[in-house]
């Protein structure tokens, strides 16, 4: 453990934390502060004069972070600079409205996610508050709509996900085996179109498309339907160009996660009591291993943080009672021979604000969160609380 950082008092919450450019942005019920990573020093806060802080984005490089307080009079969203907390830009009335619809930021947009069918996609200056262009998605053929699933920001480049349908989904007449999906990249300061790719597929259920995108935005995973109508796609989500290969093929193994450059799954022997996790490149060529012991309540729990070197992997339930208790993170290098190094991260100073469960594997404990920011891990906690969170460095 390298060190502690708590909300004011208990009466703030720890919403969030999010990556910012010299280490994590812990966002609170009233606003944000920033840490160096290395030692958890603060090196800024801004406070919201009324609170009821509603959200809060960083932009992709970490520069900076918006932060958005709606439902005031009148409503108002702030840019900060990440490094320094300086004040950028700040909107109120319709500018403030517009950029707290934000579904995901590029370094100069804020990009909106239309919470109606048929909407449109629209984005809007950070600096000026502005709009600065639309893109409505194309209806495929004459009485099929499109709705927009999700709008997410790959660097500078947004990627609009977006499934077709016979009029509505709640409508008890729609046929739901019969849909398509549709995924668009757009330029982040202008809105053009770089590429586009659709797919249409049966499924016995609304299919909305999965999607997941590598940590510096190098692969996206898309895939929709299932069984025989299976239909995956890997792609460069600045190109739309398809990456040669294939992930997470291996049905006896679970997911990880996506990486630039390939993907990590693993598998739990019950009987040996091990956990085994492989790298894998994108052509099925395995580039890493690593076993170690298996965790309580293995098959129910996070599977762990992707790190270049290895996995990062909380233990924090009791055994056999499945209760929370004092916390480590044990951290297995790829293909390393020895036990893994364990971290004391004790989380126990929150206890009296955990959930408490029944200790059955339906009914676990809230469970710590990892996140990867600049010069460290930040272990917190799943749900917003007045939290005492731990920096791994």
């Amino acid at each position: 453990m390298a060190w502690q950082w708590s909300t004011a008092d208990r009466e703030t919450s720890l919403i969030d934390v999010l990556p910012g450019v010299s280490g994590p942005v812990m966002v609170t019920g009233d606003g944000a502060v920033g840490l160096d990573g290395a030692s958890g020093e603060e090196l800024w806060s801004y406070r919201l004069e009324n609170g009821g802080l509603r959200s809060a984005r960083t932009t992709p490089d970490g520069q900076e972070v918006l932060l958005t307080l709606p439902g005031s009079e009148p409503d108002t969203a702030v840019l900060l600079d990440a490094g320094t907390g300086r004040l950028i830009a700040e909107h109120e009335g319709d500018p403030g409205r517009n950029l707290a619809r934000a579904a995901a930021l590029t370094s100069h947009v804020a990009v909106t996610d239309p919470a109606q069918e048929g909407g449109s996609v629209e984005a809007f200056s950070l600096l000026g508050g502005e709009r600065v262009w639309t893109y409505e998605p194309p209806a495929p053929e004459a009485g099929t709509g499109v709705t927009v699933e999700n709008v997410l920001s790959a660097g500078e480049t947004v990627v609009v996900i977006a499934a077709y349908n016979d009029g509505s989904f709640e409508d008890d007449s729609v046929d739901l085996h019969e849909q398509g999906m549709l995924a668009v990249g757009l330029e982040g300061e202008t809105g053009e179109v770089l590429w586009e790719v659709d797919q249409e597929f049966a499924d016995d259920s609304r299919g909305v498309a999965k999607h997941e995108l590598s940590p510096g935005a190098e692969a996206l995973f898309l895939e929709v339907g299932t069984g025989n109508q299976r239909h995956e796609f890997l792609i460069d989500p600045q190109t739309g160009e398809e990456i040669r290969g294939a992930v997470y093929q291996d049905r006896d193994r679970h997911p990880v996660g996506l990486l630039d450059d390939g993907y990590a799954e693993m598998a739990v022997d019950y009987d040996e009591g091990t956990v085994e996790y492989w790298r894998m490149s994108f052509e099925g060529e395995e580039l890493a291993h690593l076993e170690t012991s298996q965790r309580p309540a293995e098959g129910d729990i996070d599977r762990g943080l992707l790190l270049g070197e290895g996995v990062l992997r909380p233990d924090y339930l009791t055994d056999p009672d499945l209760d929370r208790g004092s916390m480590n993170v044990e951290f297995a290098g790829w293909d390393s021979e020895g036990e893994p190094a364990v971290l004391n991260a004790d989380m126990t100073r929150n206890e009296e604000w955990w959930i408490r469960s029944e200790g059955s594997a339906m009914t676990l404990p809230d469970a710590p969160r990892l996140v990867a920011v600049p010069g460290a891990v930040v272990v917190t906690e799943e749900n917003p609380g007045p939290w005492t969170v731990v920096g791994l460095t």
